[in-house]
């Protein structure tokens, strides 16, 4: 019988977002924003937790593997089906006294689950597929930190694909682009699973922060993804640079900010229009906003534009005490919501 379990505090669960900050030092403001549109996986070592964790996901649940572009990358996905898999599953936010503008409150995750049980039990009373609901994690991150929502949502009947993005985790690409290109792989992703017949039934997302506005801009161009789930979507490329490091790199000036988001949104200039509320605008489904009251990159007022901006329908819900880093994570509190939003929205 072979286990996993570890506890995961904030600061293992984020470490790969401010390590990609902890070097910036003095630095100017054009290596920062070559810094924030290079691979993460090509930067970005992530903890020896998340590493251990993904080489034995990585010999238990299917991998896909599917050529995307140009420019060419070749995406790794992984493929849970549905069925319980006897996670248990808890999070918890407890406020402490912060040391750091950063510390303002720590996230305390706990995870175990048993991977002698590779074929899940079903769900009582119906063998039927959902649907299937892609996860798209955050910027610097990989597909393995999604797996808790993937747990949750096999265990709900859906199958589940989590996805390694352009330039993170496994998957290759010397750049990222903001959704630029990544809407693109995203829907050729769906055409190679179609044609595969992994994927079946009624499609919906479920991203956070970074993985959230791919998933709104995706759903904008592909009219096959019924539902949307963006926890803590950004405005735009250049505001959440601005506001990430306004939060997360305090040893930089608000002029070396300013200078950077400048030079993030110049460098995207060439593709159609990035801004969140324009995916939006196109999207005919309902979708389910998700951020975090201590946000400090997804604001209210952001939210009640995008909802307003959204088809008749969608809907709001805010997390006590979770801020940007961590809301993604809220399983006990977003669990609820997420599955009855799915269920209501993908119904066959």
């Amino acid at each position: 019988m072979k286990e996993w379990r570890r506890e995961l505090g904030l600061q293992i669960l984020v470490a790969a977002l401010l390590l990609s900050l902890a070097c910036i030092g003095c630095v100017s403001s054009r290596t920062i924003a070559d810094r924030a549109l290079h691979a993460p996986n090509q930067q970005i070592k992530l903890p020896k937790e998340f590493q251990h964790l993904d080489a034995t996901l990585a010999t238990n649940f299917p991998i896909q593997r599917i050529a995307v572009g140009p420019p060419p990358a070749t995406l790794e996905l992984m493929v849970l089906e549905p069925g319980d898999y006897d996670a248990k599953l808890t999070s918890t936010i407890t406020p402490h006294h912060p040391r750091k503008r950063n510390d303002r409150h720590r996230y305390d995750f706990n995870f175990s689950f048993n991977f002698s049980n590779l074929n899940p039990k079903p769900r009582p009373g119906t063998n039927d597929l959902r649907g299937t609901i892609f996860l798209l994690h955050g910027y610097g991150l990989n597909k393995e930190i999604m797996l808790p929502w993937g747990l949750v949502l096999a265990k709900a009947g859906y199958r589940v694909v989590l996805v390694d993005l352009r330039g993170h985790g496994r998957s290759t690409g010397d750049r990222i682009y903001f959704g630029g290109i990544e809407r693109t792989d995203l829907v050729q992703c769906l055409d190679a699973l179609v044609q595969r017949r992994v994927c079946e039934g009624p499609v919906g997302v479920l991203g956070i922060s970074y993985g959230a506005v791919l998933a709104l801009q995706w759903a904008a161009i592909d009219p096959r993804v019924h539902s949307v789930t963006a926890i803590s979507p950004y405005p735009d490329p250049g505001t959440a640079a601005d506001r990430y490091l306004q939060t997360f790199a305090p040893n930089l000036t608000w002029r070396t900010d300013r200078k950077v988001a400048a030079l993030v949104a110049s460098r995207l200039a060439g593709f159609p229009d990035l801004a969140t509320e324009t995916a939006i605008r196109q999207i005919k489904h309902p979708i389910l906003f998700v951020r975090g009251e201590q946000d400090e990159v997804c604001l209210r007022e952001d939210l009640s534009r995008f909802q307003t901006a959204a088809p008749p329908g969608s809907e709001i819900k805010e997390v006590p005490l979770a801020n940007h880093l961590v809301v993604g994570m809220c399983i006990n509190q977003l669990r609820g919501p997420v599955i009855d939003w799915f269920h209501n929205r993908l119904a066959r």
